[in-house]
C-alpha cells in the first residue's frame, strides 16, 4: 500500500509500481480514488490522523510504502502524530515490510523540525518490530512547483548560503524508482536496512549545479545567492508567522554544516548504479522543456 499516494512523489511511486505486473497495488487517500486513479490500482480511504481508518485500510496489506508528509503545508501533524498512528497500525496489521521515506543525516539535525520528525518516526518503526527499509533522501532537485526551473527559464540560478558548500541531491523520478524497488526487492537481505540515495559523483555546491545546468542547456546563468547571515538573521522573526518558513531556514543552516551528504554504497548494492549529476540534470532539463 502506498501512503501519500496523491502527493507529488507518491503519484510517481504509484506509476513506477504499476509497471510491475506481479504487484497488487493499493493506494490510500483520505478521499478515496481521484478522478485519474490509474488502471489496476485499488484505492482505499484512510487518514493518518484517524487510527481506525488506518486499521481498515491496512487489512490484507503486506507492504507499506510511505512518502507522506505535511510540513510543506505548514503543519507537522502528519510528520509526528500521523506517522505514529501509521506505524502502530502497521504493527497491528503485521505487515511484512515498511518502506519509509526518510532524510539523509536526520539524526544530526534535531534543530530542523521536519528532519527531526523523520528520525522520531525511524525510531518508532524500529521499536515497533515491523521489518523496515529506510530510504533516506537528500535535497530534491525538482519539486511539484519547480523553483529552480522557473529561475533557469529567466536566465538565473537562485541559491542559499554560498557557492561552495556541498550537499547531496536526488531527482524525484529516481527516488520514486528506489522506493518502488525497496517495496518489491526479493528476499530478506534488504530487511532493516538504512539506504542513503544520491548521485554517483557525490554532493555538489550550488556553483557546480549552476555550471552543469548551464552546460546542459547551453546558456550561461546568472547566480543569485542569499547569504547565510541573512538566513540566520531572519530565522527567529520568521518563526512568529510561519512555522514552514522557520523550518526551511533551519534546514538551510543545517546544510552549511556539510553533513547533508549521501553514502550511496547501499543504494548501488540494492538499486543498481547511481546516476551522475549530469545525467540526472539532463533528464530534469528535458522534463522541464529546457532542452529538447
Amino acid at each position: 500500500m502506498v501512503v501519500g499516494a496523491t502527493g507529488f512523489l507518491g503519484a510517481k511511486i504509484l506509476r513506477t509500481l504499476a509497471l510491475d505486473e506481479s504487484a497488487a497495488i493499493v493506494a490510500m487517500s483520505r478521499k478515496g480514488a481521484p478522478s485519474e486513479g490509474g488502471a489496476g490500482i485499488e484505492w482505499v480511504r484512510g487518514d493518518m490522523m484517524d487510527p481506525a481508518s488506518l486499521d481498515r485500510a491496512l487489512q490484507g496489506v503486506d507492504v507499506v510504502v510511505s512518502s507522506a508528509n505535511s510540513y510543506m503545508k505548514g503543519s507537522l501533524d502528519t510528520d509526528f502524530q500521523g506517522n505514529k498512528n501509521l506505524i502502530e497500525a502497521a504493527a497491528r496489521a503485521k505487515v511484512s515490510r515498511f518502506v519509509f521515506l526518510s532524510i539523509v543525516s536526520c539524526e544530526a539535525a534535531s534543530a530542523v523540525p521536519h528532519f527531526h520528525a523523520k528520525k522520531v518516526a525511524e525510531d518508532l518503526i524500529k521499536t515497533s518490530g515491523v521489518p523496515y527499509i529506510f530510504v533516506r533522501a537528500p535535497s530534491f532537485l525538482d519539486q511539484s512547483t519547480d523553483y529552480i526551473a522557473k529561475a533557469v527559464k529567466a536566465g538565473k540560478f537562485r541559491g542559499i548560503g554560498d557557492k561552495t558548500t556541498k550537499w547531496s541531491y536526488v531527482l524525484t523520478d529516481d527516488l520514486a524508482s528506489y522506493l518502488a524497488k525497496a517495496a518489491t526487492y526479493p528476499g530478506t537481505e534488504i530487511t532493516n536496512q538504512i539506504i542513503d540515495v544520491g548521485w554517483r559523483d557525490g554532493p555538489k555546491s550550488q556553483q557546480e549545479i549552476a555550471d552543469i545546468i548551464s552546460d546542459v542547456i547551453k546558456r550561461r546563468l546568472r547566480i543569485q545567492i542569499i547569504p547565510w547571515w541573512v538566513v540566520r538573521l531572519l530565522a527567529r522573526p520568521v518563526r512568529l508567522f510561519s512555522e514552514l518558513g522557520y523550518d526551511l531556514m533551519q534546514m538551510f543552516l543545517f546544510f552549511r554544516k556539510g553533513l547533508y551528504v549521501s553514502n550511496i554504497s547501499k543504494q548501488e548494492h540494492f538499486f543498481g548504479p547511481a546516476p551522475t549529476s549530469r545525467d540526472a540534470i539532463t533528464r530534469w532539463a528535458k522534463s522541464q522543456q529546457l532542452i529538447s
